[in-house]
Order: structure tokens, then sequence, then C-alpha cells
């Protein structure tokens, strides 16, 4: 991976060689651009009269600075700022016409961050891929991901290629996506074909709305997402504290010589074994363990529906005794026995341990939180 990255650090100091002149007039261009229609729009001026200050801008700017550079430095600290303006012009030299857009959004440009330290230069980059027939679209998204993660690594790595293709950000503008919002409403345009700007214009001056089908998907996401964190809170948490309650009750059981009882049975043999037979520990853990393999049943059989905060607290409380008495009690039946309490292989892989319920979904990289929201409901609602 690192000749990977070296190769295209190499590629792109030949490439800014060898072409260095056509970059710099382009990058020229576009600031040139971007400063006519910032005076045209926010001071109303002809456009004549707006080239002329732009000209004069330019022309006063220090030797070996673009303006595009100084448009960044009121956003970046000017290594940021140069490190971009490299970055740039790697990715349109790497990729050419397909290259519809490149903005800089964010909280390195709006300030705006729920962290006090942040290090990521979002940058958004609108490719061209109406033309793609080899692969599909998701293959495409990865793959272009990948090549501008290698373009960036050289450079910084504060820089975050954001790549959008050119149909999806079309379908995202239409259904109200409200990442694509923020890239329009706070984006700053480092190179555009004529793409971004009338979009980002037209949305500024109002023209642009989300569908009402867009508005009722969002509403429909966040009063299914209510049902799902319900969901959570009948289902997955008293999962968890059952299971805590029936591992630990068998691993004491299974230590003394018996089965491994099913969660059904936990109350009753440590009734039986654990209180009257052994006389290990007083009869509230029966009642405990009760409790909690009896609450969750309850609610995997949709005899109960709401379980309160205020009973989550006390089931916890009630876990973490259990919990604590079982370990303590294999800890005195190892010792009696002269062994250590838990044994070398265990001890090794207790790091690597990950203790995960049947449930649980983790995002793969690439996927968004709101369409896997949409995919769960989907799942959600096929089961009802």
């Amino acid at each position: 991976m690192l000749n990977v990255y070296k190769k295209c650090g190499e590629n792109m100091a030949k490439a800014k060689k060898s072409s260095k002149k056509t970059k710099q007039t382009k990058a020229i261009e576009q600031a040139k651009k971007q400063i006519v229609e910032r005076l045209m729009k926010e001071k109303g001026l002809s456009k004549k009269e707006a080239e002329e200050i732009a000209n004069k801008l330019i022309a006063q700017a220090p030797r070996g600075e673009t303006p595009i550079l100084k448009i960044l430095e009121q956003f970046l600290n000017k290594k940021d700022a140069k490190a971009v303006e490299q970055y740039i012009a790697a990715v349109v030299g790497k990729f050419g016409r397909y290259i519809k857009s490149i903005v800089l959004w964010g909280s390195k440009k709006t300030k705006i961050t729920m962290s006090k330290k942040t290090h990521d230069i979002d940058i958004a980059i609108i490719v061209d891929d109406t033309d793609v027939r080899r692969m599909t679209r998701p293959e495409l998204k990865d793959k272009l991901f990948q090549r501008l993660l290698e373009l960036a690594y050289p450079i910084s790595k504060k820089i975050h290629p954001q790549p959008y293709l050119l149909t999806e950000f079309w379908q995202y503008t239409m259904e109200g996506n409200p990442v694509i919002y923020n890239v329009l409403r706070d984006g700053v345009i480092l190179y555009d074909t004529g793409f971004f700007l009338p979009i980002q214009m037209l949305m500024k001056m109002g023209h642009i709305k989300p569908s009402k089908e867009a508005i009722d998907k969002h509403i429909y996401v966040a009063t299914e997402l209510i049902k799902l964190a319900e969901n959570t809170m009948l289902t997955k948490l008293t999962y968890d504290l059952e299971q805590a309650v029936v591992s630990s009750a068998q691993a004491v059981l299974m230590e003394l010589g018996y089965r491994p009882p099913a969660p059904n049975e936990i109350a009753k043999f440590v009734k039986e074994v654990l209180v009257e037979k052994e006389k290990l520990v007083p009869e509230k853990y029966a009642k405990i363990a009760e409790t909690i393999v009896k609450n969750y049943k309850d609610i995997e059989h949709k005899e109960k529906k709401a379980y309160s905060g205020k009973e989550w607290d006390e089931h916890l409380k009630m876990t973490k005794e259990f919990v604590k008495k079982m370990e303590q009690l294999l800890k005195k039946i190892r010792s009696e026995k002269g062994e250590t309490f838990l044994f070398e292989a265990v001890e090794k892989k207790k790091k690597e341990l990950k203790v995960q319920r049947p449930t649980d979904i983790e995002l793969e990289r690439g996927e968004k939180p709101q369409e896997k929201a949409e995919e769960l409901i989907r799942k959600e609602l096929a089961q009802r």
C-alpha cells in the first residue's frame, strides 16, 4: 500500500511539473470567475465592473500565489491551503473531464463543530458517471473513493474526499438530502465546470425545494426510528440483562458439575442447587434470576409492551449484583480447588473477545446511517 501511495505522489509531482502553467492558468480562471460572480451578486456590480476589479486583485496577488490559494486561506491555515490546492490539481490532472465540481465545505468552512478539535478538511467532489457501462454505480463510487484517498494521502492526511456521482447528486438534491443541502448552502467552489454554481444560486434564491414525497419520507423515517428506539429498550436491553444472568449462573453451575440449564430453567437451578443444596447464596438471587428472565420472556412473547427507565435502572442494578455474586462464587470454588480464577488461554483472549448480541448491526464503510435506518425499518415492518 505504501508503494501505491509513493507512486501516486511521484506521478502527481511529474504532472505538476509538466503542466504547472496550465494548472495555474485554470486555477486563476476559476478564481476570477468566482470573484466576478460574488461581486455581481453581493455588490450589485455589472459584469464589466466586476471583471475589472477581479483583474486588479489577480494582478496584485503575491508572486507564486494563486487567487484560489487566497480564497482557501480565508478558511484554512497556509499549509493546509497549499495542500488542498495541490490536491485539486492532482484530482483534476488524474480524472480530467469527469470532474464536474470540487467544493470545500464542513466545519473547516463554517467553523461549526460539535468537537473542540477538528482535523478533517471536507472536500466534496462531483464526478460525471453518465457514460459508465462496465460497472455498477456502487462499484464505481467505491473505486473512486479509493483513488481519491490514494491521491490525498501523500499530500495531507487531513483531506477527507467525499465523492458524489453526478446522477447521485441530482437524486439527493431532489430528495432533500440534508448533507447535500449543507454542501450547497455552505460550499466554497474550488473548481467548477459551470455545474455547481447555478444550482447553489438557485437554492439560495429558494428555487430548489425538496418534494412533498421527500418531506413525507423524512417524517416517516423519524416516526419509525422512534419505534425502533422503543423496540431497542424492550428487546435489546432486556435481552442483554437476561443473557448476563443466564451466562453467569451457567458458569457456576457447570463448575459444580451440573449441565448448563436453559434460560427458563435458570431460576429453578439457582434455587435448588445454589440456595438449597449447596447453600452458597441466599434465596434473593433465585428471585433476581426469575425476575430478569421472566421480564425478557414477557417482552419476547408480547405479553409486556412497555419498559420504563425506572424499571431498567432497577433491573440493571439487580443484574450487576447477581453477576458479581456469581463471579465471587466461581473464584471461591476455583480457589478451593487450588486453581486460578481464569485459565491462561482465556486470560490471553479476554481483550480479543467481542461480545455481540445476535441483533447488533454495524455500519460498513461508505454506508449512510439514514439508508441503514430505512433498511432496518423495512425488515422490522416485514416481521410485523
